[in-house]
């Protein structure tokens, strides 16, 4: 009895330090997150997805994204988006992706984005879960006062990582882990006027696998944009946001 007890004991505590030392490393790779002045905006999202055999899912997102002073922006977004496997280092991502924002108080936008991409697995099966992903999307949005369709093509390159922190592998139920990505936008200012026109993301966080089909995430994202409407066009601003984020998966 007294054995199996320090057992429990010792692998309570070396959860306790895989924990912290997760943690602490997640604040080393991004110092800026320790300046942050201010929350500049909220995210929530709901992400649930279908399986089909073992080689498609289909993915879905709702989510609400606003800001936290005036003027005020929001913005509501409907993706669904399938995948393909074709083999443990590759997947081909698809998507198609509606958005209504509210950019300014008499100025609304409606966006329809479909996009095309791969995801490339560095090292699968490995404790460190890491890759890159490339897409294109074909931005067509419609300027609700102005009764325009604007359009543009604007490919995006993000890198990613995660780590299990109070187990080996992501496999048990009830591990906690951590998250990270960094992710460029690249596209032409003088197509599309919005009110943050995205050039850079960092997101960093710790997230929460409940088991098989639930995981829930807390994330600080930074976000550096310019605000593409009027006078304006050549301001870059950086702004601060926490992610609220569920995804479940539904077989």
């Amino acid at each position: 009895m007294k054995s199996n007890s320090g057992s429990r004991i010792g692998r309570g505590g070396f959860c306790v330090r895989r924990l912290a030392a997760g943690f602490v490393f997640c604040l080393l790779l991004f110092p800026k997150v320790s300046d942050a002045q201010a929350i500049d905006q909220l995210w929530f999202e709901y992400s649930p997805s279908y399986s089909f055999a073992s080689e498609y899912k289909l993915g879905m997102r709702g989510s609400y994204r606003t800001n936290l002073e005036d003027p005020r922006w929001r913005s509501i977004e409907v993706r669904l988006m399938p995948e393909k496997k074709l083999n443990s280092h590759f997947d081909l991502l698809g998507s198609l992706q509606f958005l209504d924002t509210k950019q300014y108080k008499e100025l609304t936008s409606l966006e329809i984005r479909p996009t095309v991409g791969v995801r490339w697995h560095f090292l699968p099966g490995k404790r460190i879960a890491s890759g890159a992903m490339a897409r294109i999307e074909f931005r067509n949005v419609y300027k609700n006062e102005a009764e325009v369709w604007t359009r543009t093509v604007r490919p995006r390159l993000r890198f990613f990582a995660s780590m299990p922190l109070n187990e080996k592998s992501m496999s048990p139920d009830r591990v906690f882990y951590a998250t990270s990505f960094v992710e460029f936008f690249f596209q032409d200012d003088e197509d599309i006027q919005e009110r943050f026109s995205n050039r850079f993301w960092f997101r960093l966080g710790l997230g929460y696998k409940l088991n098989k089909k639930l995981k829930f995430e807390l994330l600080f994202n930074r976000q550096d944009s310019k605000n593409t409407y009027g006078d304006n066009f050549e301001d870059l601003t950086k702004e601060n946001i926490i992610l609220f984020a569920v995804r479940h998966k539904l077989n």
